[in-house]
């Protein structure tokens, strides 16, 4: 994971037990609220809830022995921040919710964008070459003047949007279960990924490894 990336990853909700699950005694019931109904659901399926707690590995025998549509019963949602380069390619996990700050009515009067910090790498690794921060951080000071001017001209925001750059920064709320959550972080945590997607899906995993360590522990 690259900490250099100027993203923000904050958790806003996750899955709580009610009813039935908090009416169960405090030392029947797992350590976590997600791992909870995870737990009674999976036990529901041998009829073996009144076990619910005597076993902390539990979870995870069912997670290694295939049988992982039990954590599917619980969902984390997050704030991201982050450039649309990433939401491009997050909104193909389809197995998830998402909602994001709109282009078309929200005008983005503040040239606000994600800097890779890969350029400044580069920079430093080149010599007699034209600065690639120079270029990208002209091309995106030029972008957002061309915005300005074709709503002064009377353009509608959204098709003033067209001329903004992949690299804007922009917000999106996602919630995904359990079971699709450690998909996306195997697969976007690899080397692999974009390096913003790791910064991501790194901090992703570091929330969800204190939020639900017997689903997420392992990983």
């Amino acid at each position: 994971m690259d900490d250099s990336y100027n993203i923000e990853v904050k958790l806003l909700a996750l899955t709580e037990p009610s009813g039935l699950l908090t009416d169960i005694p405090l030392q029947e019931r797992g350590s976590k609220p997600g791992e909870e109904v995870i737990e009674f659901a999976g036990r529901l399926c041998w009829d073996t809830t009144h076990k619910l707690g005597t076993d902390p590995d539990r979870i995870q025998k069912w997670i290694k022995s295939g049988h992982e549509s039990v954590i599917e019963h619980a969902s984390a949602t997050f704030l991201i921040k982050a450039s649309r380069v990433l939401t491009h390619e997050l909104v193909r996990h389809r197995l998830a919710s998402y909602s994001q700050r709109s282009q078309r009515y929200v005008r983005e009067n503040e040239p606000r964008y994600i800097t890779p910090p890969e350029l400044v790498i580069s920079a430093q690794s080149q010599q007699g070459a034209e600065n690639p921060v120079a270029v990208f951080e002209k091309a995106m000071l030029d972008a957002w003047t061309a915005y300005r001017k074709l709503l002064n001209s009377g353009v509608k925001p959204e098709i003033a949007r067209y001329v903004l750059p992949n690299a804007c920064e922009t917000q999106i709320v996602m919630t995904m279960n359990f079971r699709e959550l450690r998909n996306f972080i195997k697969l976007r945590t690899s080397a692999r990924a974009l390096p913003e997607m790791r910064a991501v899906a790194g901090k992703v995993l570091k929330i969800m490894k204190q939020e639900a360590p017997r689903v997420f522990g392992d990983l």
